[in-house]
């Protein structure tokens, strides 16, 4: 398995400078990821240890630096153009202010991204295109949370599913949809789609296994606090892979690892 550690603050410029040429993640663009067997980390809202989240920016340095996936949250503007925005309103992530859906993207895009202590950037809130084109140049794989946006409207998943495709990276992706019913008209929408949802293996694996069979392409999504080696195995000779999150700590790093999951999602830990 491949070695990795933590970002450290001091070090971090360094370290990205580093990984600016040529250093590409391991996945294949397009392959079967589901079935592969190694470990890859998955880079919450992008690379967050070097750009803000959700920003263009943070999906080319989760590139560089070799992440396998990036996690992103989609919205739909007022004019109906698809935008990466974790939160319903601006407000805290950029100079702006207001709700997503009611602003435009001429509007959002002139307000500027603002860094985790509050300083403004030269970054921009980013379109889905520009984003799954960008992740389409590193083939990272895409985890598009489904919290956030319309998932029960057919129009606005056909256009999020339009944009994937044509970026190449549809096939390389899975989507996280919580709600039962909806993850079920999704699955009618896209049966070939990798779905899952957020699990707890220590209270409901044996459901939460048999809910996602019912599906032809899964995976099984549940944080670090709520999974341990014996459910782990449980989940594998189901014939599931593991998807784990919230592994932010060398606690958690280390429990990981001992469960040789497919995917550790991390804000912190790097390549």
């Amino acid at each position: 398995m491949k070695k990795y550690q933590f970002a450290v603050l001091g070090a971090m410029l360094m370290t990205v400078t580093s990984f600016l040429f040529g250093h590409t993640a391991d996945a294949a663009q397009n392959d079967n990821w589901l079935n592969s067997n190694k470990t890859e980390l998955s880079a919450h809202r992008g690379a967050q240890v070097a750009a803000p989240e959700n920003t263009l920016e943070s999906i080319t340095q989760a590139g560089t630096l070799g992440y396998g996936f990036v996690e992103i949250d989609v919205q739909r503007t007022k004019d109906g153009h698809y935008v990466l925005m974790h939160d319903k309103t601006v407000d805290r992530t950029t100079t702006g202010t207001g709700q997503v859906g009611d602003l435009t993207l001429k509007e959002i895009q002139g307000f500027s991204i603002e860094d985790k202590q509050g300083n403004k950037t030269d970054y921009k809130v980013p379109t889905l295109e520009e984003v799954l084109g960008e992740a389409n140049k590193y083939n990272l794989g895409i985890n598009f949370d489904g919290s956030k946006g319309n998932w029960e409207d057919k129009g606005f998943v056909e256009g999020i599913m339009d944009e994937a495709e044509k970026a190449k990276v549809l096939n390389h992706s899975f989507f996280v949809l919580s709600n039962a019913g909806i993850r079920d008209q999704f699955n009618k929408w896209y049966p070939e789609a990798t779905v899952t949802f957020l699990g707890n293996a220590l209270k409901n694996v044996d459901s939460d296994i048999k809910e996602l069979k019912k599906y032809k392409n899964a995976i099984y999504t549940t944080s670090i606090q709520n999974v341990d080696e014996e459910t782990a195995k449980k989940i594998k000779k189901a014939g599931l892979k593991l998807h784990i999150y919230s592994v932010n700590t060398a606690e958690t790093y280390a429990k990981a690892k001992r469960i040789h999951p497919r995917l550790i999602e991390t804000d912190v830990i790097v390549p």
